[in-house]
């Protein structure tokens, strides 16, 4: 299989795409204003105690508060008389209100629901993750072979910190001993950092670590020996990376590329299928179509044959399609990040053998994925349940804001993505033509989003040097923009 990313950098927002044979499996976005705080450590303050909810709510220092488990604290890390001591929970006895402990954020905040906490910290690096007041050897569970998974078991003992537990990630497999140990230590100072934050802290909550970028997280841990190469169009973050992997793994140097002229997303199809996201209808090879609907609950996928006849067997018909759409459906769970409760609604099969071959062929798919899954078999009305880990938000509201018309289930492409597919244009434009001023046309709600945010446009023009004349268009789409030449006034949006 060949794995390729591929990062894009525009004024307001970072986009990573992975790929795996040139078909888009996985796919993020992240914008100043709304990182992720999935890893971040809190010292934080014991607000509320709900014995009824088996939860505490703390405080964070954030807006929200975030919610904590009873089932998420087996030992806390608490401060007492100026040093951080461990201690086990026996129950909501254990917890005061305006005690302050070590959290970790295990889930982003989604709608009106804070962060979802941990008190087991792990500090993660690119070969091991530090566990402060565990005595654990872990190997992680993709590294099957046994010689394999022994030998990084007795380099882990070798070099575990006392009053510490470590797991060995898979990209250690075929590490040197010196490469984890060098590893472990910069995560021992990354907890020096918690420690003495703590002890300097003079609020009642606040963050003691701050877990990697996106795409500093996405190198530490997608790129190996298996990624044929990364591609960056930001000569600021083509640097960063170059650097940062120099020291973790000099031999991958040579596969990371500056992406210098025209959209990088454009030039390898990427753009075309991110399009197709917030859509619905999701098309199969056969002629059959998936439909994806999202509810305040949950997700819900309905397969249907479309306009594919096939053979005069019907069974086999179905099986086929149904094979074609568990695949399918893997593969939009990775790229648009849905979690939670997830329904499926495959064609009704009558013969058992074909039912076990969909659930085996739709659970060797989803090995494939990074988040933890749980399947069920099928009803017997013909439907799948399953769950997947929520760890951040749909890429349904990365790519798309709500309505402001109707303030239902409508959805609009967000500001954000049509600042991108404006820069991403005048990229292409610049590459092909000397003209230094053209007119926008926008419909007005974004181009009063650009007049508010002025920077927007002007790093654009800055950067591909040449002068946009922004025109207000009532008559445009809310997702549509035209760009004029303004010599002549010709519509040159679909020449580039």
């Amino acid at each position: 299989m060949k794995r390729n990313i591929y990062i894009s950098e525009t004024p307001l927002e970072s986009r990573i795409a992975i790929m795996e044979d040139k078909q888009l499996v996985e796919f993020y976005i992240e914008t100043p204003e709304d990182v992720s705080a999935v890893g971040n450590v809190y010292f934080a303050t014991v607000e509320n105690i709900q014995q009824g909810m088996h939860a505490v709510f703390m405080n964070l220092g954030m807006q929200q508060n975030g919610f904590l488990g009873f089932s998420e604290i087996k030992d806390y890390i608490s401060f007492e008389n100026g040093s951080l001591k461990p201690r086990t929970f026996t129950g909501a006895k254990d917890l005061k209100k305006g005690q302050r402990i070590l959290v970790q954020v295990v889930k982003d905040a989604y709608a009106n629901k804070g962060p979802r906490l941990t008190t087991e910290i792990a500090i993660p690096g690119r070969f091991a993750v530090l566990a402060p007041y565990h005595d654990v050897i872990g190997i992680s569970k993709k590294i099957r072979n046994y010689k394999t998974r022994s030998k990084l078991k007795e380099i882990a003992k070798s070099i575990k910190p006392e009053g510490f537990g470590i797991i060995i990630r898979t990209v250690a497999d075929g590490k040197k001993e010196k490469d984890i140990k060098q590893d472990i230590k910069q995560l021992l100072s990354s907890w020096d950092q918690i420690v003495n934050a703590v002890k300097n802290s003079s609020t009642q909550a606040m963050r003691v670590y701050e877990n990697d970028s996106m795409t500093s997280s996405v190198i530490r841990d997608m790129f190996t020996s298996e990624v044929e190469s990364v591609v960056v169009d930001n000569k600021r973050k083509f640097r960063a990376i170059q650097n940062y992997v120099k020291d973790v793994a000099p031999e991958l140097v040579e596969r990371i590329f500056f992406h210098k002229e025209g959209s990088l997303f454009g030039a390898h199809g990427i753009t075309e299928e991110t399009d197709k996201l917030l859509r619905r209808k999701v098309w199969l090879k056969s002629g059959g179509h998936l439909i994806i609907d999202h509810t305040e609950a949950m997700f819900v996928i309905d397969v249907n044959s479309g306009r594919y006849m096939g053979q005069k067997d019907q069974e086999k018909n179905i099986i086929k399609v149904n094979l074609e759409a568990a695949i399918e459906i893997a593969r939009q769970l990775r790229l648009r990040d849905i979690s939670g409760l997830i329904v499926i609604d495959y064609i009704d099969m009558q013969i058992p053998e074909n039912k076990k071959l969909l659930i085996r062929t739709f659970k060797d798919e989803l090995a494939k994925d990074r988040a933890s899954v749980s399947v069920s078999d099928l009803s017997r009305y013909g439907l799948l349940e399953m769950t997947r880990e929520r760890i951040r938000l749909s890429i349904m509201f990365s790519l798309s804001d709500e309505c402001p018309m109707c303030h239902g289930y409508g959805r609009i492409p967000s500001m954000e993505s049509m600042i991108t597919k404006i820069d991403s244009w005048v990229r292409n434009f610049r590459q092909h033509t000397r003209e230094r001023r053209i007119e926008l046309q926008v419909h007005p709600f974004l181009y009063d989003f650009i007049k508010e945010n002025k920077k927007v446009m002007r790093q654009t023009q800055f950067k591909y040097g040449i002068k946009i004349d922004l025109v207000k268009e009532e008559n445009l789409g809310v997702g549509s923009f035209h760009f004029l030449r303004k010599k002549d006034k010709e519509d040159i949006t679909n020449m580039y």
